[in-house]
C-alpha cells in the first residue's frame, strides 16, 4: 500500500509540473486531480501488457515491477488528460480584452473578495460578471439595474463611487440604467468630530487651534471619501474643511484589487465584459480615485478652473488655502448659497443674463483647452447671496487637447451639415477607428442613420450628444475619455441652462462663443466666403508643391531615389513567427530527445540500480520519454487552442 501512494504522490507531482509545462490554464485543482487518477489507471495497462500478459495469472512478486514500470506511462496519460481537460474547459475562455488588469488577491483582501462575491450572487449578478455558470434571470436593464444598485450599496467602500461614476456614462449604459444608478449616493455615518481633530492636527502637523479659531461639529457633508466641516480661520476667513477619512487607502486599495479581479473575470468570460474593454475602465476608476485621494490634485484643478471664469464676474469659483491645504486636506473658501436644483424665484433677465455667463465659461474653456467642469449639474451650480453663480464639488473635471478640440469643432461641423463622412473622418482622427478592426462603410451607415433623427439647421440638441455617445460604444469605437468628458459636459450644461433660464438658446451661444473661425466653419455667409476659408487652407500646400516636384525630379536624375521596405513590422506578424518558430523547435527537440530516449532504453549495460535489476540507462531513456511527450503534448495543446480560438 505504501508503494501505491508513493506512485501516486509522484504522479500528482509530475502532475503538477506538466500542467505548468503545457500552460493548462484552464485545469484546476480539481480537474487536475481527476487527470492524475485517470493516468494513473491507464498507466498501468500497458506496464502488465508488457511484464504480464496474461491478466487471469499475475505473480506476486511482479507487482513491484509493474508499479515501477507503469510510473512514466501514468505520467504521460496524465499529461494527455490534462491537454484533453484543458480543450474541453479552456475552449470557453475568451482573449483577455486590451487594457483589462492582471489582479491577484492577497490574503488581505481574500475574505472582502469572498464577501463581495456573495452579496453580487445574493442579488443575481454573478452571472453577468463571469462568477456563476447559470443564466441571468432577467434581461430587463431597470431591473438589472436595480440588482445592481443594491449590491452596490450592500458592498459598501468604493463600489458606490464607482456606481456614481457609471451613472453619467451615457456611452455605456442605458438611460434607465443610468437614472437607477443615478440614486446611489456616497453618504455614510459621520464621523466623530474627535477622529476629524485628529486627522486635522496630523494632516496640518500643528493643533487645530493655531490654525481656526471655530470647527462646527456638524458636518456639511459625510461621504465615503472625506467629511466636510464649516470653520473660521484664526485671520477670520469662513472656510470648508474637506478632510479624507482616516485609513482610507488602505480600504481603497483593498476594494480596487477586488474591483481588478472582477473586470479580468468579466473580460474573460463573458461576451460584454470583452466588448467593452471592463480592464481598461476599472484601471480608469483607479486613476481617479488615486486624484480623488490626493487633495492637493483636486486644489490644483479648482484654481484652473477659477482661471478660465476671471473673466465672468457673474460666476465665481471657491479659492483654495494652498498654505492649509495637505495631501488629505483641502481647505477653501465657503460660498454659502442655494443649489439650482432647489429652485429661484430669479426673474427672466436676471437669470437669463447667469445663464448667460456660465454657459460663457463653459464653453469658453472647453474651445481654449483650459479645465472645465465636467458635472455642472444644477446641484453642484449654487446661487449665491450676491445674485452670481458658484461652481462646487470640481472632483470631475477635464481638458481637451489641440488635436481633440480640432476634432470636436469637425464632429459638431458634421452634424450640424448631416455630413457622416466627415463625422467618420473626426473619430478617424480621434484613433477612435482603426480600418483594420472596424469598416468605415458600415460605421458612415450607421451614422447617417443617426443624423436622420436630428434634422434641422442648427446644431444638433444635447439628447443628440448623448445618444452619439451611446452609438459610438455600440459600434465599438472608443473617443477619448477627455472627447467623451467634454459631451457629456455639454448634455449635463444644457439641462442646467434650460432650469436656469427655460428655453436658452444654447445652438445661438455655442456659435457665438465660439468666435469668428467656429462662425465661419459652421455658417459660411456667402460662397466667397466660403472659397476663401478653404484657398487659405490649400493655398501653402500649392506653394510648396513646385519646390517638392524640382528636389524629386533632381533625386531622380542623380539615382538617390530609394526605397526601404521592412519586413514584419507588424507587431501581430512578428508574434506569428516567433509563435511558429517556437513550436517548429519545440517539435524537433521532442523528436530528438524521444529518439535518443530509445536508444539509451536499448542499451543493456552496468550500472544497475542495487536489487532493483533496472539500469541507470534505463531511467534516463523513460526520463527523456515522458520530456519528449511533455513538448509533443504542449505544441499539440498551443495548435488546438489557436485553432479553437479562430472566428
Amino acid at each position: 500500500m505504501g508503494s501505491f501512494l508513493q506512485g501516486v504522490a509522484v504522479v500528482l507531482v509530475f502532475a503538477w509540473l506538466g500542467r505548468a509545462i503545457l500552460d493548462a490554464r484552464s485545469v484546476t485543482w480539481g480537474r487536475l486531480t481527476l487527470a492524475a487518477l485517470g493516468g494513473i489507471s491507464l498507466g498501468y495497462l500497458p506496464a502488465l501488457l508488457l511484464l504480464a500478459p496474461d491478466f487471469s495469472n499475475v505473480p506476486e512478486g511482479v507487482w513491484p515491477q509493474i508499479r515501477l514500470l507503469a510510473v512514466p506511462f501514468q505520467i504521460v496519460a496524465t499529461m494527455g488528460a490534462i491537454v484533453v481537460l484543458e480543450l474541453l474547459f479552456g475552449s470557453r475562455r475568451r482573449p483577455v480584452a486590451d487594457g483589462a488588469p492582471k489582479a491577484r488577491l492577497g490574503p488581505r483582501t481574500l475574505v472582502r473578495a469572498l464577501q463581495v462575491s456573495r452579496i453580487a450572487a445574493r442579488h443575481g449578478m454573478a452571472p453577468l460578471l463571469g462568477l456563476g455558470r447559470a443564466g441571468v434571470s432577467s434581461r430587463d436593464p431597470a431591473e438589472l439595474a436595480r440588482r445592481a444598485r443594491m449590491a452596490i450599496e450592500e458592498a459598501g467602500g468604493i463600489f458606490p463611487k464607482l456606481g456614481q461614476l457609471l451613472a453619467t456614462r451615457p456611452d455605456l449604459l442605458p438611460p434607465a440604467a443610468m437614472q437607477e444608478l443615478g440614486r446611489l449616493h456616497s453618504a455614510v455615518a459621520p464621523l466623530p468630530i474627535a477622529a476629524i481633530e485628529r486627522q486635522l492636527t496630523a494632516q496640518l502637523g500643528r493643533p487645530i487651534t493655531e490654525v481656526f479659531s471655530r470647527l462646527d461639529d456638524r458636518p456639511l457633508g459625510s461621504a465615503s471619501i472625506a467629511q466636510a466641516h464649516a470653520a473660521t480661520t484664526t485671520a477670520g476667513e469662513n472656510v470648508v474643511v474637506k478632510v479624507r477619512r482616516p485609513g482610507l487607502e488602505r480600504v481603497v486599495e483593498r476594494d480596487l484589487t477586488i474591483l481588478r479581479w472582477l473586470a479580468r473575470t468579466a473580460a474573460n468570460r463573458t461576451p460584454w465584459g470583452a466588448a467593452y474593454q471592463v480592464g481598461g475602465l476599472a484601471e480608469e476608476f483607479a486613476e481617479a480615485m488615486a486624484i480623488e485621494l490626493d487633495f492637493r490634485i483636486e486644489a490644483k484643478r479648482i484654481d484652473e478652473v477659477a482661471a478660465t471664469v476671471t473673466d465672468e464676474p457673474l460666476v465665481r469659483v471657491p479659492k483654495v488655502l494652498h498654505e492649509l491645504t495637505a495631501d488629505g486636506l483641502v481647505v477653501m473658501e465657503r460660498m454659502p448659497g442655494t443649489p439650482l436644483s432647489e429652485g429661484h424665484d430669479l426673474a427672466d433677465a436676471e437669470a437669463r443674463k447667469l445663464a448667460d455667463a456660465l454657459c460663457r465659461a463653459q464653453l469658453r474653456a472647453m474651445l481654449a483647452g483650459e479645465r472645465f467642469h465636467g458635472d455642472p449639474h444644477p446641484g453642484n451650480v449654487l446661487l449665491l447671496g450676491d445674485g452670481t453663480l458658484g461652481l462646487i464639488d470640481l472632483g470631475i473635471s477635464s481638458r481637451l487637447d489641440a488635436f481633440e478640440r480640432e476634432a470636436t469643432l469637425q464632429m459638431l461641423v458634421a452634424l450640424q451639415q448631416q455630413q457622416p463622412g466627415l463625422l467618420v473622418e473626426a473619430l478617424a482622427s480621434l484613433d477612435a477607428l482603426d480600418p483594420a478592426v472596424h469598416d468605415p462603410g458600415q460605421i458612415e451607415r450607421a451614422m447617417a442613420r443617426y443624423m436622420a433623427r436630428y434634422l434641422g439647421p442648427n446644431l444638433p440638441p444635447a439628447q443628440a450628444m448623448t445618444d452619439l455617445l451611446r452609438l459610438v460604444a455600440q459600434l465599438g469605437l472608443r473617443l477619448p475619455r477627455s472627447t467623451t468628458a467634454m459631451f457629456r459636459a455639454l448634455a449635463t450644461l444644457a439641462g442646467t441652462l434650460e432650469q436656469l433660464s427655460p428655453g436658452y438658446p444654447i445652438v445661438d451661444a455655442f456659435a457665438k462663443v465660439g468666435g469668428e473661425a467656429f462662425e465661419q466653419r459652421m455658417m459660411p455667409g456667402t460662397a466667397w466666403e466660403a472659397a476663401k476659408r478653404e484657398w487659405s487652407e490649400l493655398a501653402p500646400m500649392l506653394q510648396r508643391f513646385p519646390r517638392h516636384v524640382d528636389r524629386l525630379a533632381s533625386m531622380l536624375t542623380h539615382g538617390r531615389v530609394t526605397t526601404r521596405t521592412r519586413l514584419f513590422a507588424d507587431e501581430s506578424d512578428r508574434r506569428f513567427l516567433e509563435r511558429l518558430a517556437n513550436r517548429a523547435f519545440s517539435t524537433l527537440l521532442a523528436i530528438g530527445t524521444g529518439i535518443v530516449s530509445v536508444m539509451l532504453i536499448g542499451v543493456d549495460a552496468e550500472p544497475t540500480f542495487t536489487g532493483s535489476g533496472v539500469d541507470l540507462y534505463d531511467v534516463f531513456g523513460w526520463l527523456g520519454l515522458v520530456v519528449a511527450m511533455a513538448l509533443l503534448f504542449r505544441v499539440l495543446l498551443a495548435v488546438l487552442r489557436s485553432e479553437a480560438e479562430e472566428p
